[in-house]
């Protein structure tokens, strides 16, 4: 009796389970959610590094001389008021939460200004020089940082354990390939905004009003560009791949995944943002955005934690459809 290929080859991921079976993990290891708790408390009680005094600065040349017009008045005046309110709460320990690779946090988009029973220490940094090497220094140790959290959750999707030492003996190695991979991205960003800024720019002079529409095509070019990327640093992290070879398996296994992996992205990034509108709901001086931060880390560790499982079954489905092929182009080959 012969068995169907349908029987045993792997299924498609489907994307309810897939959430099921990452928030299950977590549960096991509930341990990685400190992660992301620390990062927030980190970003919520230390000392805020600000550069309120060089953004009142620069915003006072800016926009003063345009205030002294009656036309400009009263946009020149929103504008700088949105820029004081960012320099207000705005905090260099932010920097921490680096991208692709990094540990989720609430604060970063929270930028809280009081915690239970006080305020944070406030330390203006004195020049631009100072604050661009201070965010280079902090990305870099968010990077690596980051790398370690997703090689942790990995591990306990991978084994249903953290392997602690075999983790931390491939940290360096991960790391590396995780900052060349952000060192990508960063250079897939700037191809893209550089000429799209100087086109813009170029659009206005000239006198044409091309500002939604110009929005528009940034957006979508960026999506379009950066969206088969989204599994490049599984590859990494589940395989031990190269930079370039996660890369590669991650435009192949979204390419031919599409209509799944679109929705399971945006099913994440549509919880992730209503759970958001929960956990802001807390003052930032009261006890409560404890839970709210608890429950952030939860989420951010379990979604993370279903995309590991959703990037296995969806390559185990790619490489037995290219075997597949492969079989197929070889028949056709053998009766031509």
């Amino acid at each position: 009796m012969k068995t169907s290929n349908s029987q045993t080859a792997p299924q498609p991921p489907r994307i309810v389970p897939t959430l099921i079976a990452g928030f299950d993990v977590i549960t096991k290891h509930i341990g990685l959610i400190l992660f992301p708790v620390g990062l927030d408390m980190l970003i919520w009680l230390m000392p805020h590094l600000r550069m309120k005094n060089m953004i009142d600065a620069w915003t006072a040349k800016v926009f003063q001389p345009i205030s002294d017009t009656s036309d400009m008045a009263q946009i020149a005046s929103s504008a700088q008021e949105i820029w004081t309110f960012m320099a207000e709460r705005f905090n260099l320990l932010i920097t921490l939460r680096s991208y692709p690779v990094g540990i989720p946090s609430l604060m970063v988009s929270n930028l809280p200004l009081r915690f239970p029973g006080g305020e944070p220490l406030l330390i203006e940094i004195p020049s631009l020089g100072v604050a661009l090497l201070l965010a280079g220094f902090l990305t870099l140790v968010g990077i690596i940082c980051g790398a370690l959290y997703f090689a942790f959750v990995a591990k306990a999707v991978i084994h249903d354990e953290i392997r602690l030492l075999k983790t931390l003996s491939t940290w360096p190695q991960v790391s590396l390939q995780i900052i060349l991979l952000t060192l990508v991205w960063l250079a897939i960003l700037l191809g893209i905004c550089v000429p799209a800024s100087c086109s813009i720019s170029f659009l206005i002079m000239v006198g044409i009003s091309v500002g939604p529409i110009a929005i528009f095509i940034f957006g979508g070019l960026l999506l379009w560009l950066a969206f088969p990327l989204l599994f490049s640093p599984h590859g990494i992290f589940v395989n031990q791949d190269s930079m370039w070879a996660s890369v590669k398996k991650s435009v192949q296994i979204i390419r031919m995944t599409l209509p799944t992996t679109a929705t399971f992205f945006i099913s994440i990034g549509l919880l992730s943002q209503g759970l958001d509108m929960l956990w802001r709901i807390p003052a930032d001086d009261s006890w409560l955005m404890l839970i709210s931060v608890v429950g952030h880390a939860f989420v951010s560790t379990g979604f993370l934690s279903a995309s590991f499982i959703y990037y296995q079954k969806a390559d185990e489905w790619v490489q037995n459809m290219m075997e597949k092929i492969d079989q197929m182009e070889s028949e056709a080959e053998a009766v031509a």
